[in-house]
């Protein structure tokens, strides 16, 4: 995509309001343009088929994503749309259902403007998309981590920092990076670098599977502990006093 296109994105909805209101956040981005708007039904499926968005927003049930999904077969083929399952149904059955529908993002109405737009985005480009939320169920659902290491996870977890620690707390929390950098008052920047260093001596491909760890080992059900910050804070205890200067007699 070059600088003077946008990603064609398209709202399907049966609450006017709800278009009307998603519409408005999309726009503020400067690469997204909603080229339609429509309820659930067989207008939405020809619209869809006939602009050819990037991206389609939708709640709605499997069956209507399906077919969604499925206009890259019916139109031109490889070209079907993204389809991103934006709801306020947050039942498993209803994410694991839109994602074996074709579904590639899942988001819950009560996302940020910035979450939506970077789902937008992500989707445009191939990749998945899921809320920190749908995420962290995922995880607690399924058995994604892989064969044990040599070193237990006890070990490993013991190799990380104070500070490494609390983040991958935060992980398997389902929190979002920004998130985290708000809890533990750093930079995003710091947290990125953090998750790097702690999937680099977990020894692990991504967060999720990291997340998965956490949770297994009980570190996100176990108290936080003192912030780094607060501990670097603590009162030192007092210098020695220096011993008197002896005086000597010349």
């Amino acid at each position: 995509m070059d600088e003077f296109s946008t990603l064609e994105v398209m709202l399907v909805d049966n609450e006017d309001l709800v278009r009307r209101g998603f519409r408005q956040a999309i726009g503020e981005a400067p690469d997204i343009t909603v080229v339609a708007d429509t309820r659930v039904g067989e207008e939405a499926l020809r619209m869809a088929e006939l602009r050819r968005p990037q991206v389609v927003l939708v709640d709605a049930e499997c069956e209507f994503i399906r077919k969604l999904a499925q206009l890259s077969e019916t139109a031109v083929p490889g070209v079907g749309p993204g389809v991103i399952v934006l709801t306020s149904n947050a039942l498993d059955s209803h994410l694991l259902g839109s994602l074996k529908a074709g579904a590639r993002g899942f988001l819950l109405k009560s996302a940020s403007q910035d979450e939506l737009i970077s789902a937008v985005r992500a989707v445009a480009e191939g990749a998945a998309f899921l809320c920190p939320t749908m995420t962290r169920r995922l995880i607690d659902r399924f058995e994604i981590l892989p064969p044990p290491h040599e070193r237990s996870h006890a070990v490993a977890l013991a190799s990380l920092s104070g500070r490494e620690t609390q983040v991958l707390r935060g992980i398997a929390m389902g929190r979002s990076n920004q998130e985290i950098a708000h809890d533990l008052h750093v930079t995003l920047a710091t947290v990125k670098s953090h998750v790097s260093r702690i999937l680099a001596k977990l020894e692990l491909p991504n967060r999720m599977h990291a997340a998965l760890m956490a949770q297994r080992s009980g570190l996100a059900h176990l108290p936080q502990p003192p912030r780094a910050k607060q501990a670097e804070a603590a009162p030192c205890p007092p210098a020695a006093r220096p011993e008197p200067a002896v005086r000597r007699a010349w």
